[in-house]
């Protein structure tokens, strides 16, 4: 999906400016709309950028950051050794800043262009720090990015204009933004004048969908098979477990989903499908449902003609985006292995 930058005059005679590059490092820059002066980045910021990495980066992480500024966050981060390191700039006077700074860490990925450029890259992150300056696209469109592109599990973290912790449009409207205090000591500046800055952070947790791979054969009665996806069957073999009755169930064209994932299971080498979808296994001498994901190789499984004894499972864990079918009857064979269907997963 492509989504058109967004505009403001501030962003554009921001990187139409000439930058300052004080002795400390702290970057100014002079608005020629306004003749004002404005602080982009400042040292006193360093406890702030370092409490924010400790918190949002573990080593081999694959981490984005946007914005390199100063480069203080990017020394944070630098040092609790992330897998990759990926980095947006836009300003032409800091990008070669950025440049000289990565040349010797090859683990660092430069990008000259906005973090939005990214939406159509596959890859995934567990860490999104987001430290970007005039940046008209933040509000809009951060929450959907951090959607595609955070793994389950990711950090995300961002400037706290707020100095506190119950805005709303400041947290996204997230949820459990939980806030992690530093103590600091800023000069009188026109951005932030607190003794204290409140670092927010998000967990990321992606929605378990469940399903099996595009085009495994689904049982339509005793004898026959369908791959519902490509032929459209309109039945499928469902099965009392108590009992062991077998019946067929008509589906509704609403019972029948598609969706992608990455990150999926093989069953004794035949069976593709997702970690979170339930499925029937003896334990204890019984019949009970556990996810794919809990399930141990030498499990009972139910088959569609007696017991199956898993003998293998292995797991994809690459970024390789999988589409996958789920439908929602009850219950339902799949390669002769019956799975639960249903809408609560």
């Amino acid at each position: 999906m492509s989504i058109p930058y967004r505009t403001s005059d501030t962003q554009k005679n921001y990187h139409a400016a000439d930058l300052t590059f004080r002795e400390n490092g702290d970057i100014v820059w002079t608005n020629p709309a306004t003749n004002e002066t404005w602080e982009v980045m400042m040292d006193w910021e360093i406890p702030i950028m370092q409490k924010a990495a400790e918190v949002c980066v573990e080593a081999g992480d694959d981490v984005l950051e946007c914005g390199f500024g100063m480069g203080i966050l990017s020394d944070a981060i630098q040092a609790r050794n992330p897998g990759t390191h990926t980095i947006c700039e836009t300003h032409p006077q800091i990008i070669p800043k950025l440049k000289a700074w990565a040349a010797d860490k090859p683990n660092v990925i430069v990008v000259e262009d906005k973090w939005m450029s990214l939406l159509n890259e596959r890859k995934g992150y567990n860490a999104i720090l987001m430290d970007t300056y005039a940046d008209p696209d933040l509000h809009p469109h951060f929450r959907y990015f951090v959607k595609q592109k955070a793994k389950d599990g990711a950090k995300i973290t961002w400037w706290n204009y707020s100095g506190g912790t119950t805005d709303e449009y400041m947290k996204f409207h997230w949820d459990d933004v939980v806030f992690h205090d530093v103590a600091i000591s800023p000069p009188e500046n026109q951005y932030y004048n607190r003794t204290v800055y409140h670092v927010p952070v998000k967990t990321f947790s992606r929605p378990t969908g469940f399903g099996v791979l595009k085009g495994t054969n689904y049982s339509t009665d005793n004898d026959s098979t369908s791959d519902w996806y490509n032929k459209r069957c309109t039945q499928l073999l469902s099965c009392n477990v108590g009992t062991g009755d077998k019946s067929i169930v008509n589906l509704e064209g609403g019972e029948k989903l598609s969706m992608r994932c990455s990150g999926i299971y093989t069953l004794n080498n035949s069976l593709v499908i997702t970690g979170a979808h339930p499925i029937y296994v003896k334990r204890d001498n019984q019949w009970t449902t556990v996810k794919v994901n809990e399930l141990v190789v030498g499990d009972i499984l139910y088959g569609l003609n007696g017991e199956v004894t898993l003998d293998t499972k292995t797991f994809d864990s690459s970024e390789t985006v999988h589409e996958i079918n789920k439908v929602l009857t009850n219950n339902y064979f799949v390669n002769g292995i019956l799975v639960k269907g249903g809408s609560d997963a």
